[in-house]
This record gives C-alpha cells, structure tokens and sequence, in this order.
C-alpha cells in the first residue's frame, strides 16, 4: 500500500537551543491511526506545526523530509513546500485539530461564522453551502444544537462541543490526513470517549490518515494501530502505563484537626444570556475543611469553572452565603469582598490564556510573589520541575502545553493563597509530569494548610489524589462523599455513568 505520509529525519530547533525534535522518523497509511507520543516538551506539537507549515520561520529551523501523497495522486514535499502549497494543502488535504479549541477559535467571531467561512473556503464544489453545514453538525452530533450554535460565541460553548466544532471544521474539506493534537486532554472521561469514537468513526469511514498527539497510553490503545515515541528531556520514555503512578504520590497532611475553611449555602448563579442555555448553578451548597483535597467532577459544561471563578473573585453570584470563620457574607457580595476573604488562586483549564504573553516566566512569578523575591521565584521554578536557566527567560509561547501549566501552578503559589483551585491544572501532563507536580502540590499545601479543589475528569488522579469528591450535573451537585464510596458503590447516576466509563477505558 502506498503510504499516506512519510516522514524522515524531521528536526525541529529554535534559535540556538538544543533541537526541540531530532531524527524522528514515522509513516502513515491510508486509514491508519498512528499515536505519536512522548512526555510534555518532547516536541509532539513541533513535529506538527512543521508538517503543515505552521512554525516560525525567523525563530525556528526545519530539516529533514516529509512526503505526503495528495488526493491528485502527485506527492508534495511538505517541509520545503512554498506558502501557497501549503495555503492548498491545509484544511483540504491534511485537516487539523488543536489541544485547545478556545484558543484555535476566533473569540469575538460567533462559531456560526467561523464555521460557515470554513464551509466557503474548503467546501466541495458540488456541496450547497448550507445543506453541508447540516451536515457537517450532523456527522459530529451537534445537530440537536445547530441553532443555538450557529449564534454563539466560542465562550459561550462547553470544551466538548467546541472540540466536536473544530472536528466539523477539519473535516469540511475532506483531508486525507488528520491531525488531533491533544484533542481530549481537557474534557472529561465521559465526553472524551464520544470524541474518540467519532475520531475512529471518520478514519474508517473515509479511509483517512490519522496521527494522534497524545500522552494518554489507554487512549493509544483504544485508538490508534502503532505508535512512534519521542524521548523526552534525558531520553525518558512517552510511553507508561497509567496506573503506575497511581500508588506512588506522596500521601498530603491528613493529621491536621479538622477546621472548617469556608463554607457555602444555596450558591446560584445566572448568566445575562443565560437564553443562550449556558451552564447556571443552582442550589448548590458544600464545605472546604483546611488543608483538604477535594476533588470537583462532572461533565464538559456542567458549571465546574464556574463555581472555581466565583471562589476566586472573578465573577458574581445571584444568591446564597458565603461563611469564613466566624463571618458570614452573602454570595453577592463584591467580587473584591470574595476574594479577600477566600484569598482563593485559581489555575486557568486555558493555560496561555491566562498568561501575560509579553512576560518571561520569571516576571510572571515574580509578579505573584508579594515582595517579589528572586530567590524564592527560583525555588517556585524548580519546584514544578522549571529550570530558572534553561526556562526563565523564555515567553509563555515558547513553553510546551505542559511547561506552561506547570508554570501556572508556580505562578498560583507564589500568591501564598489558602485555597488552590486546579481546574483541569495537570491535564496537560504526561503521566511521570503529572506524578511529579501532584508531589509538589501535596508536599507545599500540606506545609501551608492549603486547600485544593481539583477540578478533573481523571478518576485515577481523583482516587489518589482526593480526600472527597463532589459530583456536579446540569448545575448542581448530584452525590458526594469518600473517593472510594463513590467509586464502589455510586448513587446517582452521573456516578454510575462515571465508573462504568472508567472500567471501559481500562479495558
């Protein structure tokens, strides 16, 4: 069989540093799904960003060779291919899903549009504009939300149905070849299996290419045919098994006695445009104990984020209380009243985001630190595995997804806060990175007393990592209790749908 893709010796440096990819070589047939796999920093998104032209070529060098078959039968050079090749080949002949939609999509521009100009652009001649619209949303199951879709913003989506909207966008030219970097990295277990079944779904349907950017092993074997490791920083291996972890973190401060933190009533929040059907809490009440771990799970878009940014100051409540001590606030107060009194850090699911781009990584830490200390900016640095020589004066876009999120967790810390939210914080980590800085998370809180909310879809990482859990639904909290409680004898059936998820994905 002739192979879809071939890639030689592809090498990849910025500047003067060490070569972020050297010497990799793989191939991709025709309806074959190859993981490319490595740990955070190996160089996985370099290696596509290369292939479809994407680096910069001022600050980065490419060598090697990468032929890829296109659909006229001719075979095009794609590491020497000119802009308007590449304009060509883009989108109509390899198609490409980003980690992070929010960030691939334009936030000002409704999907409507967005998805629409893909439409015009990539379209099939014979295809009416709006009848392959239709389509498009059917084959990704968004058909039930087309209307409201079509008028909203991407802010307005959960991460589930913006990543189902980039796969309608990908595959509107028909690419031979897909790329998924990291396409399920940041929903949860429930919505993530839908997204690889679709994923499996197209590339047998069409016969289609499929290279998936991943550092998740169960997934590499639920989807894919082979696998092509990079090494990592010291030539670690990508490739682990996802449990090994799981009984080696380091267990946090169980001896405190136990102080209530913060305790919330009949928490309710609206949005101004709430018509558009976005997440909403309602009713919702529960208690943070000093230096516990409690672990927030639910559906893509069930209002997890949402509870965490109020926590944090960052937006209003309709209605509730809010008791810290012996003082008790009503949950509408100012969002500067909140956040004084829960003194809550938050670190953003959307990493780059909430990073100032025109920042080193060392002004981002000194920035949080309250006397702005040198010193103890570089202890934060190597603390979450960030070498202050090699990373701190590099900008927030030339990390890694995962270098960046553990420079989120740096940054939070730096703040000296009493509660630590991590929403989604160490999805972005291969499974040794993810060990690594959940060790330094319960080794720093336990010092201080802090509380951790981790917000997560990793019921692994929840059952090691968490004293409680609370599940949430549509806007309200549906069961908690004990990790283990949950996990062996759930109640409700958001529980239920959770274990058996996680029994599936270990099969």
């Amino acid at each position: 069989m002739i192979e879809l893709l071939n890639v030689t010796s592809l090498t990849v440096a910025y500047g003067r540093a060490q070569p972020a990819v050297e010497g990799v070589n793989f191939s991709v047939l025709p309806g074959e799904a190859v993981a490319l796999v490595g740990p955070s920093g190996s160089g996985k998104s370099s290696c596509a960003a290369a292939l479809l032209g994407l680096l910069p070529k001022k600050s980065s060098t490419v060598t090697g060779e990468a032929r890829f078959q296109r659909k006229n039968d001719g075979v095009v050079e794609l590491l020497g291919a000119g802009p308007l090749d590449m304009q060509a080949i883009r989108g109509r002949e390899i198609g490409m899903i980003f980690q992070d939609p929010s960030a691939a999509l334009n936030p000002v521009l409704s999907c409507g549009h967005q998805l629409r100009e893909a439409v015009r652009q990539l379209k099939p001649p014979s295809k009416d504009e709006d009848a392959y619209i239709v389509e498009l949303l059917d084959q990704v199951e968004l058909s039930v939300l087309r209307c409201r879709l079509m008028t909203a913003m991407p802010g307005q989506l959960s991460g589930g149905q913006l990543q189902r909207l980039m796969l309608a966008i990908a595959l509107a030219g028909q690419p031979r070849l897909l790329i998924a970097d990291e396409p399920t990295t940041a929903l949860d277990s429930i919505t993530e299996l839908e997204i690889v079944r679709l994923l499996d779904t197209f590339r047998r349907e069409r016969n289609m290419g499929l290279l998936f950017i991943t550092h998740d092993e169960n997934l590499i074997r639920r989807v894919t045919d082979r696998s092509v490791t990079l090494p990592g920083a010291g030539g670690r291996s990508g490739v682990r098994q996802l449990g090994a972890d799981a009984g080696a973190m380091p267990v946090h401060n169980k001896e405190l006695p136990p102080v209530s933190l913060i305790e919330v009533s009949n928490l309710s929040i609206r949005f101004a445009d709430a018509e558009m059907g976005d997440p909403a809490i309602t009713d919702c009440g529960f208690r943070l104990m000093q230096g516990e771990w409690i672990g927030l799970i639910g559906p893509s878009g069930c209002g997890k984020s949402t509870i965490a940014k109020w926590l944090s100051g960052l937006s209003p409540a309709a209605g509730g209380t809010l008791r810290c001590g012996d003082f008790t606030f009503p949950a509408t107060a100012p969002s500067t009243t909140i956040r004084k009194a829960v003194r809550a850090q938050m670190i953003f699911q959307d990493v780059l985001a909430s990073l100032n781009p025109r920042m080193t990584v060392r002004q981002c830490i000194r920035e949080a630190t309250p006397d702005q200390d040198v010193g103890r900016t570089e202890d934060l640095l190597q603390a979450v595995g960030l070498t202050p020589e090699r990373h701190g004066r590099l900008k927030p876009h030339q990390l890694s997804g995962g270098e960046r999120q553990r420079l989120a967790i740096a940054r939070a810390l730096a703040a000296e806060p009493r509660i630590l939210i991590c929403d989604e914080a160490l999805s972005g980590l291969d499974v040794l990175l993810r060990s690594e800085v959940v060790g330094v998370l319960q080794r720093v809180c336990a010092e201080k007393a802090i509380t951790v909310i981790l917000i997560t879809h990793d019921l692994h990482l929840a059952r090691s990592a968490t004293d409680r859990l609370l599940l949430m639904e549509a806007g309200r909290i549906v069961e908690r209790g004990s990790v283990e409680k949950i996990l062996t004898s759930p109640e409700s059936d958001l529980g239920r749908k959770l274990v058996a998820t996680l029994e599936l994905r270990q099969q």
